[in-house]
């Protein structure tokens, strides 16, 4: 018996799809990219920016039956030290159709993380994995050999 697996992720500037990509990959399973209907375009980085503390923001709606997963593996950007917007508006909206869950995250190499402690909070689920990259990594691909640890971490639980 095969675990089902879904990656969902948000990406601005494409490191978090990146990654998202090579864990689709190496699991072989299926993925959702969270698209926000409000920030899109250039003027939205603006908007985004002002509202990186405003809690939600309006996602088109999830095509993937998200009960129907073992596990969902949610990839967020890091902004201003924490979950991106339409990440943290994903997770309010679907986390009672979430099993399992693991995290993983693009920043640009700052100390501080809370990304994934909020993340959780709003899950009310433990990960049973968590993996950050910063953006020089996942340019240099030097990000690939973390994903092989992740995917292995995750695959006990299939």
């Amino acid at each position: 018996d095969t675990m089902k697996a879904l990656v969902v992720y948000y990406s601005r500037t494409g490191h978090t799809k990146k990654v998202a990509e090579t864990i689709v990959d190496m699991l072989g399973c299926d993925r959702e990219e969270i698209v926000d209907k409000k920030w899109s375009g250039p003027l939205g980085l603006l908007r985004l920016l002002k509202n990186a503390k405003k809690p939600l923001t309006e996602l088109k709606a999830v095509e993937s039956d998200l009960s129907a997963y073992d596990l969902v593996i949610i990839g967020t950007p890091v902004w201003g030290g924490t979950v991106s917007v339409p990440v943290r508006t994903f997770v309010s909206e679907y986390k009672d159709l979430l099993c399992k869950v693991a995290f993983f995250s693009t920043h640009r190499g700052d100390e501080t993380q809370n990304e994934f402690v909020e993340m959780e909070a709003l899950c009310e689920i433990q990960p049973v994995s968590v993996l950050s990259f910063s953006s020089k990594e996942v340019k240099k691909e030097d990000y690939i050999e973390k994903v092989k640890e992740f995917v292995s971490g995750l695959e006990e639980y299939s």
